[in-house]
């Protein structure tokens, strides 16, 4: 029987933003984006946006009402009373510049969500790597209790399709960006740290220690009565908390001995983990069934246990949810098993696609890969992701990329960047090339019919084939699975 904190009626009403109607997001069907103006949509406001490209969220945004725009135009912003801007937009952008002229409030995508999350119980997910995973755990569980959260996340769960939900709750579930150090403006009352890493080094002037230190002021916001919740096992977290950040009431994870939450017994099975927490200040053991594959799903279905428990959720409960969770689009995301015909021989071949885009989130899910499938070969069709990412972590992508058996090597995805020599594809495959371990082929198909004779040619029938990156490519996703990999 759940307690009756989660079973009486819910309805949590805040108040809106007084004079404000039309809302215009410049990058609507960026990560995150599109979930704030879901929420806005639901809470009743007039939303418009526009992007350059079409996805899953501008579709449903589309389907909800909302009119997008596929071309940034100063005419886009007609009647809007704010601007909400990704911090993949530059300040060169017409609709910008518009704004500005017309005195029409611009503010970035934080500003938005820390004017929503006020009124709430926040509870935010930072962190280089695993955010969106934890984030879409979270509120799983929160979900599965009837507790009802209001959810942000930056991508998009398997089964509900969800990307974001208006709740009646107190609760406010949300991803936090560090990219461009807008998450200093959000004030939850809980948040997790999952890790720091050499990520969105671009705006932090190439220097890992400006990017810690706003960790640091990160943590530094929740309030005396709030709890911040880390991950240990990370030695830039361990650093912090050592040296420099000061509260009452910090909770700490992972596989180290002095963990306050310890993880150990890790096993996977298939595509899916088993392990053991210790509570160590309760000497509490409990036996954990997850229903996804990896150390580091693991870790993030222990900080979302840490959450829940924290709130008061009982714990068979929790490891209820863990055991039923199913995961999110584009994360180590299994498309499917196809057949197909090679020296009249039928094989089978495994579809995965992951977002990852960062050397260290490439790494892990080419481990997941060797554990899960250890005889198989690995294709991976890769992506890279911005030009200033591509050069900052060169010699990181070339060593990570040379892992693979087979990699087929795509133009960057710029995501907004002005070309940068040196951090471009040509570049990278050359020196995986020089560096000896594969042969990388620079790939550039004009259609369909090109690129599957490309990867029938590396075919053994043993094959796992991995579509890498968090740019475009999911297209070859989608078409890969539409026409079953078949000529």
């Amino acid at each position: 029987m759940i307690t009756n904190m989660f079973s009486e009626k819910i309805n949590y009403i805040i108040p809106k933003m007084d004079n404000i109607k039309n809302i215009h997001f410049i990058g609507i069907g960026g990560s995150g984006m599109g979930g704030i103006a879901y929420i806005l949509l639901k809470k009743g406001y007039n939303i418009s946006g526009s992007d350059i490209i079409s996805n899953n969220i501008t579709k449903d945004l589309i389907s909800l009402g909302v009119k997008i725009y596929f071309k940034h135009s100063a005419k886009n912003i007609n009647n809007a009373n704010v601007i909400v801007v990704s911090s993949a937009i530059t300040n060169n952008n017409p609709e910008i510049i518009a704004a500005k002229k017309n005195n029409i409030i611009v503010i970035n995508r934080a500003q938005m969500l820390s004017e929503i999350m006020r009124f709430y119980y926040g509870i935010t997910i930072t962190g280089s790597h695993g955010k969106t995973t934890t984030t879409a755990i979270i509120y799983y569980i929160f979900s599965s209790l009837g507790l009802d959260p209001t959810f942000i996340n930056g991508g998009i769960l398997k089964k509900s399709e969800l990307y974001a939900h208006l709740g009646k709750s107190k609760y406010f579930i949300a991803e936090a960006d560090e990219s461009d150090a807008s998450f200093l403006k959000l004030r939850p009352i809980i948040n997790i740290i999952t890790n720091i890493d050499d990520e969105h080094l671009n705006y932090y002037q190439n220097d890992i220690e400006i990017l810690k230190n706003n960790f640091l002021k990160y943590a530094q916001n929740i309030p005396f009565y709030g709890c911040i919740i880390v991950c240990i096992d990370d030695t830039s977290i361990r650093n912090l908390i050592k040296n420099n950040l000061m509260h009452n009431n910090i909770i700490t994870y992972g596989f180290s001995k002095d963990a306050d939450i310890r993880i150990f017994n890790y096993q996977q099975f298939g595509l899916k983990s088993k392990f053991t927490l210790l509570k160590v200040k309760e000497n509490k053991f409990l036996e954990i069934n997850l229903n996804l594959p990896g150390y580091h799903n693991v870790l993030n279905a222990t900080a979302a246990f840490i959450v829940s428990s924290y709130i008061g959720i009982n714990h068979k409960y929790i490891l209820k949810a863990l055991e039923n969770f199913s995961g999110i689009k584009r994360r180590f995301d299994l498309l499917g098993i196809f057949k197909y015909k090679k020296n009249n021989l039928i094989n089978n071949i495994i579809l995965i696609e992951d977002y990852g885009h960062h050397p260290t989130e490439i790494n892990i899910t080419i481990n997941t890969i060797r554990i899960t499938w250890p005889k198989k070969k690995i294709i991976m069709i890769f992506q890279p992701h911005r030009y200033s990412r591509t050069i900052n972590l060169f010699n990181k992508f070339i060593k990570v990329l040379s892992t693979v058996d087979v990699l087929f090597l795509l133009n960057v995805y710029p995501a907004g960047e002005e070309y940068i020599t040196g951090g471009d594809s040509i570049s990278l495959y050359k020196s995986i090339k020089k560096y000896g371990k594969i042969n990388p082929i620079l790939s550039i198909w004009k259609n369909y019919n090109e690129m599957i004779i490309s990867l029938y040619s590396k075919f053994t029938g043993n094959d796992i084939l991995l579509i890498q990156g968090a740019g475009d490519i999911n297209n070859i996703s989608t078409l890969l699975v539409k026409k079953k990999i078949k000529l």
